[in-house]
């Protein structure tokens, strides 16, 4: 299978100052995914001087797969008075196209002449919010359709997992990038084989399975593990907030690799009690249901009453000192009695207030 990569690309003497009227494409992310699929073995240097040349044992140098990269300008009006202009001029042969952060109007435009160069079939990735509007989506959609041409708009791209059967799917084994697929061997607790069958286009996943060799099988893994390398490798996905996922693409990414783990989520659950993965990747204790808290409180409101009866007042460390309810609870208890009027506080002391 061939492969076409069309990217955006910075050019000299195209100003990239800020414009109300002009849009600034992001090229990074397609330098990511290209040095990926080439598998050169310095394309990734986090790890130096650690470096252990993960990707040399695949043996996945697919960039003679690639047809051709195609580059088009990162600097563009957000409005154009002829997109077609900004076609290429003939394509080699090929089945696949992956268009990175290309223009909308100039991608539509490509959509509608494709499959007259052959394409059969279309991936656009979504690392940041506004990569593709809704509106471009459903008309991408369409003409597609019309044009019997598969498409997907992965967000982010190593969400990527067409149904099985389609070309797409075909594609994603073939070139071994998408939603990750990892093989965890595990002996006595521990990971000790950690194969990549596939990785997120930008290599990620690569880096991460690295780090996963040699680790206890454990809840802290997708922090200590997933989201730290992830962060570091770094992620290119964006940090912006996507009011479609309701979290950030970035946060999402780390999400799909934790999916890594899956297979062992039975024994990492048993040990995971009380814990949580924040959208960060960190854990964290596990938050109190909302009716358990209520009724703590309760209990403090009336532990706290009954240490009253039968007394003027009672020391305020001591109440908090109570093995009857935690001091988080006894202190909402007091604020809630204090403000219903029952009882007064003053220099550490707590009394039943007087009657009017």
């Amino acid at each position: 299978m061939r492969l076409i990569v069309l990217r955006s690309r910075k050019a000299r003497g195209i100003s990239s100052a800020k414009s109300d009227y002009l849009q600034k494409l992001d090229t990074r992310y397609a330098n990511r995914v290209i040095g990926n699929l080439k598998g050169e073995d310095r394309f990734c240097t986090v790890c130096y001087p650690e470096c252990i040349l993960c990707r040399r044992p695949y043996g996945r140098r697919l960039g003679k797969h690639i047809a051709a990269v195609v580059n088009f300008p990162a600097v563009l009006p957000y409005l154009l008075e002829k997109p077609s202009d900004y076609l290429p001029r003939g394509l080699p042969p090929h089945e696949v196209i992956i268009a990175i952060q290309i223009q909308e109007q100039v991608l539509l435009e490509i959509l509608k002449e494709c499959r007259s160069w052959g394409t059969r079939g279309v991936i656009v990735p979504l690392e940041g919010p506004r990569w593709v509007s809704p509106a471009t989506m459903k008309e991408a959609h369409r003409i597609c359709e019309e044009n019997r041409v598969e498409i997907s708009f992965p967000k982010p791209f190593c969400s990527f997992h067409p149904p099985p059967g389609s070309l797409l799917s075909q594609f994603r084994a073939e070139f071994h990038i998408g939603s990750p697929e990892v093989e965890l061997t595990v002996g006595d607790g521990r990971i000790t084989r950690a194969h990549v069958h596939v990785s997120s286009p930008c290599g990620a996943t690569y880096y991460v399975a690295r780090w996963l060799v040699g680790r206890v099988l454990e809840p802290e893994l997708r922090f200590e593990v997933i989201s730290k390398r992830l962060h570091s490798y770094p992620c290119t996905a964006s940090m912006e907030w996507d009011d479609e996922i309701g979290d950030t693409v970035l946060h999402l990414a780390g999400r799909i690799h934790n999916q890594i783990l899956e297979p062992f989520e039975e024994s990492l659950a048993e040990e995971d009690q009380g814990l949580i993965i924040t959208p960060m990747g960190m854990m964290l204790p596990r938050p109190i249901p909302v009716q358990e808290n209520l009724k703590n409180i309760e209990n403090a409101t009336q532990a706290i009453l009954r240490k009253l009866e039968g007394r003027k007042w009672i020391w305020l460390h001591e109440l908090r000192s109570s093995q009857e309810a935690s001091p988080a609870a006894i202190n909402s208890a007091l604020i809630i009695l204090r403000r219903e009027g029952q009882i007064e506080m003053a220099s550490g002391k707590v009394t039943k207030a007087s009657k009017q």
